[in-house]
């Protein structure tokens, strides 16, 4: 079942559940999305997915989300905070779209788009951190469309098909985020 959680122009998102196991399998397993996640060495089954799914949000230190896209309610991929720090306020964020004829369209921009703001607007955090591939050009367009800036890069950190690519670090903070984007989930009240 789908519910408008956080809702924008094009998607929303809504709470990931386990009725699709075997659709995330197979994207998971898809070489075009593996590779930048850097699961490309991992074989993953359905049952395999379905205890990744279940524990990967157990406690309240993650929210996962389907991105759905709102004329059709097809879900696209997933968005997520993790590693949710309630004592320093930060998360960590990341994403995918499992389709290749659904990438490139703004679907995953406006996911985190919305995912950010529900961070910082509901669960008052101070700055959220992301990571990404130097080979995944889309996404790293994709995280600075939103605001965030580069504070770091590992070097040679991953290794796929005889080459080894950096990690880049991301990072936003609340304050960054809003001076970019005025709308909010929740209405201010003055």
């Amino acid at each position: 079942m789908l519910y408008k959680k956080l809702v924008g122009d094009n998607i929303y998102l809504s709470p990931l559940d386990m009725e699709n196991v075997e659709l995330f399998t197979r994207w998971v397993n898809d070489e075009t999305l593996a590779r930048g996640l850097g699961t490309i060495p991992q074989i993953m089954t359905e049952l395999g997915e379905r205890d990744y799914l279940e524990k990967a949000c157990k406690n309240s230190n993650c929210y996962q989300f389907y991105i759905v896209r709102k004329s059709d309610d097809k879900i696209l991929g997933t968005y997520s905070l993790n590693r949710i720090n309630y004592t320093h306020r930060f998360a960590t964020v990341g994403g995918f779209i499992g389709e290749i004829e659904d990438r490139g369209k703004g679907y995953g921009t406006e996911a985190l788009t919305l995912i950010s703001d529900f961070a910082f607007n509901v669960l008052n955090l101070r700055f959220l951190l992301g990571n990404i591939f130097s080979f995944n050009k889309a996404s790293i367009k994709s995280i600075l469309k939103v605001g965030y800036k580069q504070v770091g890069q590992i070097k040679d950190y991953y290794y796929y098909r005889g080459k080894y690519y950096d990690r880049l670090e991301f990072q936003i903070t609340k304050e960054e985020f809003y001076s970019l984007h005025t709308t909010h989930l929740l209405p201010v009240e003055e």
